[in-house]
């Protein structure tokens, strides 16, 4: 799967340690008609079945996606006119994140970027510029080591996973990019698929350094900000990227746990426990920040050529003087 970092002929995978973590996956085309019945989950939907460690998804059109006992994936193309490229998207993506989250992993709705062997965590909704955010990153010597979602091990190691930036079509264009000869996310969607060797990717577990969460130019930087309101209302700077501590332990908790990968999964596969435990482990080793660039492509390049992302403590210094400056 291009979509996934491919070992080299002789080379070793590091194991993921944990619940189950040890065994391989396996992936496989095999007939829904076989699945076994489960009690589903209240969580559920009429497309999306889940019960402890069971997940079954449907997409007409697409085919149906059955991911159980953390560590078998199967699939079962809808007809012939289903690509395989339609086919991974839901591999990659849904189905491997169901997986992993039986296994007890910590899975986020994130991208990882690494420089000089340390990881930096984006994490967003989907739309929110993830993938602009770290093409940019990717200019300046940055390697992507996941995208879409990243999962964070017990020792702080965030691991390899799909290693590929999915672009609309007016960010493709805005980038510069041959959006014609780039392959679609899936079939009637205008999106579009950066892969490596066009993509630098880090092919091995990376500390984590710095977890941002990425915010809107309408959110309140006082959300996540410790400081006095009044100061953190005043008007940023056009070009300015701009970053604010978590206000408390519980902020941060908050922020990670929203952006955990497709909450309805651990709730249903009984697994929300879990994740609580392992954010808040995450958060008390890390915190968190809230992260805010310009908009457009070209001032969110320019300013991010003038700051260390694995530096934050500076940026905020930065936004302290400026506040200050601007109160007097």
């Amino acid at each position: 799967m291009p979509e996934l970092h491919q070992l080299a002929e002789g080379d070793s995978a590091p194991v993921l340690h944990g619940d189950r973590a040890n065994k391989d996956i396996q992936i496989f085309e095999a007939s829904h008609h076989d699945w076994p019945v489960i009690k589903a989950s209240p969580h559920s939907t009429p497309t999306l079945s889940m019960a402890a460690g069971d997940w079954r998804l449907e997409l007409e059109g697409v085919g149906w996606f059955r991911a159980w006992d953390g560590n078998c994936l199967s699939w079962e193309r809808w007809d012939d006119s289903v690509s395989d490229r339609d086919l991974r998207t839901f591999v990659v993506t849904s189905g491997l994140g169901a997986l992993l989250i039986q296994r007890g992993a910590l899975v986020l709705n994130a991208t990882t970027l690494v420089r000089d062997g340390k990881a930096v965590l984006l994490l967003g909704y989907p739309a929110m510029g993830k993938s602009t955010l770290a093409w940019c990153l990717l200019q300046q010597g940055w390697q992507l080591l996941s995208s879409e979602l990243s999962v964070v091990d017990s020792e702080g190691l965030v691991w390899p996973g799909v290693q590929q930036l999915k672009l609309w079509h007016d960010s493709a264009v805005a980038l510069g990019l041959d959006w014609q000869n780039l392959p679609l996310v899936r079939r009637g969607l205008n999106r579009y698929a950066l892969l490596p060797p066009e993509l630098p990717v880090a092919d091995q577990p990376m500390p984590l350094a710095v977890i941002y969460g990425m915010g809107g130019r309408d959110e309140k930087p006082h959300q996540m900000d410790g400081r006095r309101e009044a100061e953190t209302e005043q008007t940023p700077e056009e070009g300015d990227v701009r970053v604010f501590p978590g206000e408390s332990e519980r902020a941060a908790l908050l922020m990670i746990r929203n952006q955990a990968y497709q909450p309805r999964f651990y709730r249903a596969m009984e697994q929300e426990a879990n994740l609580f435990l392992k954010a808040s482990s995450l958060v008390q080793k890390r915190g968190g920040y809230l992260l805010k660039v310009p908009e457009g492509i070209a001032r969110m390049r320019q300013a991010l050529e003038a700051v260390d992302l694995l530096d934050p403590e500076t940026l905020i210094a930065d936004v302290s003087n400026t506040a200050d400056e601007v109160s007097e």
